[in-house]
């Protein structure tokens, strides 16, 4: 009976760990796209493709904005990470109040794979992040202008 609590107990939180959700879009002909790594209790992680020079804003959230979150880089010569700041407001809980958004900011500087650890006071996910080099001109298209 108590092996059966412990397991349900640790079921259950597994399943509270904070999401992230993407707040800005890729430029022209350059990528930046978040996807989860879905888990049978929700996100386990997350895949973050962007192009080398590109930014991409993301939003923490575990039922509100993130409280205490870090983050940091494996390697950040390939994807800095800063924390970041949104003019956004989000709702906490049920009682309708608001609170800014936690976020982050996430650069792509050399063609590259790394992980981004983002750490909160409920918990923590990693970012999977692949860097790909921006495309390169064609001679034709540029002679031709």
């Amino acid at each position: 009976m108590k092996v059966a609590f412990l397991l349900l107990a640790a079921a259950l939180g597994a399943g509270c760990l904070p999401t992230l959700a993407a707040q800005s879009a890729a430029p022209p002909s350059r990528i930046a796209r978040l996807d989860t790594i879905d888990g049978f209790w929700g996100p386990k992680g997350y895949r973050l493709e962007l192009s080398q020079g590109v930014a991409i804003a993301v939003t923490c959230n575990k039922g509100g904005p993130c409280s205490r979150m870090r983050v940091t880089a494996d390697d950040p010569s390939i994807a800095e990470v800063r924390m970041g700041a949104l003019s956004k407001l989000e709702y906490v809980g049920m009682q309708g109040n608001q609170q800014t958004a936690s976020a982050l900011v996430v650069v792509g500087k050399a063609p590259g794979s790394t992980t981004i650890r983002v750490r909160t006071a409920g918990g923590g996910q990693d970012i999977h992040v692949t860097i790909v080099a921006p495309p390169t001109a064609n001679p034709q298209t540029a002679a031709s202008r």
